[in-house]
């Protein structure tokens, strides 16, 4: 597979997810309108997240002056891919489709390879190789940033994100549709009856920028029983026909 925008690893969020650099895409895209503007319109427009859909760090240009570069998941650079509605969108799209899925059949069967000696081995080799890889990376960025995971506690909680994939939609719809519903409130955070009704828990998460100051921001997290409430209504609406129109919209769209 030739290699159309680089897709790197980088901490977002609660882990290390693949990414790409939004200003390449964006230039690969061959949008008319300056970066900066376009990247805070679509932000803007797609209700996106920092810390959960993008993360912002400062990189200096060839001739020295620094600016504020946009590291982005893929799958928010398949939907700033696809609302371009142009050729160079769906290439993009297919692009990064395909580097999911590359990246999906890299994961090792470890069932199978503890049947196999010489595949156990391999793949004890490159889990090894990995972690090595890793731990240079901490030691390498300790400096600049720090993580702390607050979601201690959180047992049989998911992400709005991964509650998406389970209900085969896309974590920005998702959002929109919880708010539609009144669950969550405009900033994505829930209503306190629905935090004591058992549906969602919020969580402290804080980390050091580049320059050392500590950002503190809020992550609102799914329970079992409130991907049971969420699935419910989600269906209701989508078999009654609510919100049938824009629902074929975005059918249509995506493809």
């Amino acid at each position: 597979m030739s290699e159309l925008i680089q897709v790197a690893e980088r901490q977002i969020g609660d882990g290390t997810i693949q990414t790409v650099n939004a200003r390449e895409l964006h230039v690969f895209l061959g949008c008319g309108e300056g970066f900066s503007h376009w990247i805070r319109k679509r932000i803007e427009q797609y209700d996106f997240l920092e810390n959960q859909d993008f993360v912002t760090f400062r990189e200096n240009t060839p001739k020295g002056r620094p600016r504020i570069e946009y590291a982005i998941s893929i799958d928010m650079a398949k939907e700033l891919a696809m609302v371009e509605r142009n050729e160079k969108g769906k290439q993009a799209r297919r692009y990064f489709i395909e580097c999911e899925q590359r990246a999906k059949s890299n994961v090792i069967d470890l069932n199978a390879a503890l049947s196999d000696p010489t595949r156990l081995r391999t793949a004890l080799l490159a889990y090894t190789d990995k972690v090595v890889a890793l731990e240079a990376k901490v030691q390498e960025q300790a400096p600049k940033a720090a993580f702390h995971d607050a979601v201690v506690g959180a047992i049989n909680c998911q992400s709005v994100q991964e509650i998406a994939k389970v209900l085969g939609t896309g974590p920005n719809r998702l959002f929109k549709f919880l708010r539609d519903e009144g669950l969550l409130m405009r900033g994505n955070l829930p209503y306190q009856q629905y935090i004591d009704a058992g549906h969602f828990r919020v969580v402290e998460k804080h980390y050091n920028d580049p320059k050392g100051e500590k950002h503190i921001y809020a992550r609102t997290l799914v329970t079992g029983k409130g991907l049971a409430f969420i699935q419910k209504r989600f269906r209701v609406q989508h078999t009654t026909g609510v919100g049938e129109a824009s629902h074929r919209q975005d059918t249509v769209a995506l493809r």
